[in-house]
């Protein structure tokens, strides 16, 4: 998965000094926003999967607060920048469930581990959860409740046991969010969870009623 990182800072020489060690470690797709409202807009556009957040910035807690909308609307990891590490702020830290908090001034290597620590997290989130935007809300939807996905166009449809969610996405792109042998690709245009499928045919593949289309060489057996 391509690592996504926005920084918060409002300390500009701050924010472009970290930018510098991700960009010293390979890290290219980085943004920066300098206060809590840019940050907002970028959350929304750029879709990091990991977020490097300072606690106090023109606002007290504008931090600490934003920190708790990630953690309660978009579901991504995010570290903590921050000169203070008093009791009371490490209560309120532990709170909002960031991945790490690191005191300034911090070492390249406290911000490396930092990642690496955010990369295991969210690794082990994709591998069970696939994680999209439907509108201005950030869905989360349990692998295993994915019947089957249907390209069409531009866009995909998902299927689940509840609903049916349509992406602007590719079926190349569902494949690289999904963990291999969970699902296989049934047709162009259909990719189906083998753990779904009730009965199959030379030609097809059923989900309980619903009929999927096999075509030559993607066959699938059940075992």
């Amino acid at each position: 998965m391509e690592r996504k990182i926005l920084i918060v800072d409002d300390e500009v020489l701050i924010a472009e000094d970290l930018m510098d060690i991700l960009n010293k470690y390979g890290i290219k797709n980085v943004k920066m926003a300098h206060d809590r409202k840019h940050a907002m807009v970028v959350l929304n556009e750029f879709k990091p999967n990991i977020v490097l957040l300072d606690i106090r910035m023109e606002k007290e807690m504008d931090g600490l607060e934003l920190g708790q909308y990630i953690n309660d609307q978009i579901k991504i990891p995010f570290i903590y920048i921050t000169a203070h590490s008093d009791i009371e702020m490490i209560k309120r830290i532990v709170k909002t469930k960031p991945v790490a908090y690191i005191t300034k001034p911090y070492k390249n290597s406290e911000i490396y581990a930092a990642l690496l620590m955010a990369e295991n997290i969210l690794n082990s989130l994709t591998d069970i959860f696939l994680i999209f935007k439907d509108g201005y809300a950030t869905v989360k939807v349990v692998l295993d409740d994915i019947n089957y996905v249907e390209g069409d166009g531009n866009y995909i449809h998902v299927y689940t046991k509840q609903k049916k969610y349509t992406l602007r996405n590719s079926l190349e792109w569902f494949k690289d969010q999904v963990p291999e042998g969970l699902f296989h690709q049934t047709h162009r245009s259909f990719i189906v969870n083998i753990t779904k499928i009730t009965k199959t045919t030379s030609k097809s593949v059923f989900i309980d009623t619903i009929e999927i289309p096999v075509s030559r060489g993607n066959q699938f057996k059940l075992s």
